[in-house]
């Protein structure tokens, strides 16, 4: 992918994160699983414990991120397994290091809420010239604009070629309430924002009303996480779709585009044809046998299918006519049926 301008349909991208928590063999079967749903890309998280946490300051964080780590080479086998199954590689790179082990294996990077303000960080990112998703929980709109000022001062061409993807996110850990989601934040950066930054949705809550919601909002890039197992122990697991799940969302993206068509309100031919207008709509027919010298009026006009003869909508034009030949019962009527008709 090049640009998010040139997307035809929402990209999907099935956040795997942490939930193969540090098992790889587990991580290539979720990898796998998210491949058969239809994920455009398949999401890891690559980090190690010192290069995330101070072990000072926080060592229990510290230990959960060294269980939850994979090893580079690893990384690279899931990027490799990734291609191979024709579907995209990604992971979210929480330091230098790592975008040099993993970027060649990449085309759009993702930063996670948490670097927002990781300057450092996003500076290089931004330096491989490859698309861009961040996403925004935790912050306000001001901390957002900051952030896209500072990309756009490290890259001016990001924005106008469609490199950049603004996510909305609530970082709704282990309390996924609907009422936290506030999607119509969605709308709110695509008005302020400059608008040739593409929206995008980043979902922690559980089902697929937000994700489809979003959808409808405007928003081009959807990341969801994802499980084989919503009831495992690990939080993320507990609002994560499974295959079955994110099939379903898919499947609803792909139909929707379908059916959005391109906006032209006419009639869709294929299926509107004349033949079906002129069965459906309706025309003007007397209710009773008529005599040449009888006049039309409310209670002997009435309107009828098929469209044939005189419009429904000529309905008022005929009152008070005077006909100038006989009419059988729910004959079709003609203009010229009429005294002074054209």
């Amino acid at each position: 992918m090049k640009s998010f301008h040139h997307l035809d349909r929402p990209f999907v991208i099935a956040e795997i994160g942490g939930n193969h928590e540090g098992d790889f063999n587990y991580a290539i079967k979720l990898l796998n699983d998210a491949v058969e749903a239809g994920a455009d890309a398949v999401k890891f998280q690559t980090y190690t414990p010192d290069r995330i946490v101070s072990k000072v300051e926080s060592p229990e964080r510290h230990r959960h991120f060294g269980k939850f780590a994979l090893t580079s080479d690893q990384y690279v086998t899931l990027a490799h397994e990734c291609h191979e199954r024709n579907v995209q590689f990604m992971s979210s790179l929480w330091d230098l290091e790592s975008i040099e082990v993993l970027d060649r294996f990449i085309s759009v990077h993702k930063v996670g809420s948490g670097d927002l303000t990781n300057y450092p960080l996003l500076k290089r990112l931004v330096e491989t010239r490859k698309p861009l998703c961040i996403a925004t929980a935790m912050s306000n709109l001001g901390e957002v604009q900051e952030t896209v000022d500072f990309l756009d001062s490290i890259d001016p061409t990001l924005i106008p070629e469609g490199r950049l993807c603004v996510m909305h996110c609530v970082a709704m850990y282990g309390d996924s309430l609907d009422e936290y989601t506030n999607l119509r934040a969605i709308e709110t950066m695509r008005d302020a924002l400059d608008d040739r930054i593409v929206m995008g949705y980043s979902d922690h809550t559980t089902g697929n009303v937000a994700v489809k919601a979003a959808v409808c909002m405007g928003a081009r890039v959807i990341e969801t996480h994802f499980t084989d197992d919503n009831s495992r122990e690990f939080r993320d697991h507990h609002f994560a779709h499974t295959k079955e799940s994110l099939a379903d969302f898919i499947e609803f993206c792909a139909r929707r585009e379908a059916m959005l068509g391109d906006g032209v309100k006419r009639p869709v031919h294929r299926v509107e044809t004349p033949r079906r207008i002129w069965e459906f709509r309706r025309a003007c027919y007397f209710k009773q046998d008529m005599c040449a010298g009888d006049v039309a009026s409310l209670d002997n006009l009435t309107t009828l299918r098929p469209h044939e003869g005189i419009d429904a909508r000529n309905y008022f034009d005929l009152i008070g006519k005077k006909l100038v030949r006989d009419i059988k019962a729910f004959e079709r009527l003609r203009w010229d049926d009429f005294e002074g008709a054209s």
